[in-house]
């Protein structure tokens, strides 16, 4: 998979997980979406599997089960979530924060990552408003569409710094 400029991704022979340098550090082993929910109520298994096609529906996406979360990858990894009994938790990572009541946790993953968290209760949660985030994150984080010189997005606390005059913050 080539996307713009980019280098073709390598794909793990072990596991088929696609990294986008040689032998990048990942889970790799064979693990099902079955066990990974062997301890939630049935219907949330189904709600995984019904999320998982809504990942896939975006183009080219990996969909790989791992030990203790299940991770979407384009180009790089851009989503997944972490299984509980009763419900899911869904992350997906945008270059924006998103306010909505929906997101229950946000963290700044590096200097262009913001990682969003949804709770998956129901179908009615797997709704269009959803989708569209996770097309975005495909999109842009994903298929890695900003690497072309876009600046580096700052995070909350260097944005903070440098509004107060402080150190630590990258020029606007």
């Amino acid at each position: 998979m080539v996307s713009g400029n980019l280098p073709p991704v390598w794909q793990c022979p072990k596991c088929g997980a696609r990294l986008v340098t040689r032998n990048l550090a990942h889970s790799c082993g064979k693990y099902t979406i079955e066990a990974l929910f062997a301890n939630a109520e049935p219907s949330v298994l189904a709600l995984a599997r019904k999320y998982a096609h809504m990942l896939r529906s975006l183009g080219d996406v990996q969909v790989i089960p791992q030990k203790t979360r299940l991770v979407a990858v384009a180009r790089v990894r851009f989503a997944g979530l972490t299984p509980a009994k009763n419900s899911f938790r869904a992350a997906f990572a945008l270059h924006r924060w998103l306010k909505s009541p929906r997101i229950i946790k946000t963290a700044d993953y590096g200097p262009r990552w913001r990682i969003h968290y949804v709770q998956v209760k129901s179908a009615a949660d797997l709704d269009d408003e959803l989708h569209a985030w996770l097309r975005e994150s495909h999109d842009v984080v994903g298929m890695q569409s900003d690497l072309g010189g876009a600046p580096p997005l700052r995070s909350r606390r260097s944005a903070a710094r440098a509004r107060r005059g402080g150190r630590g913050g990258a020029p606007a």
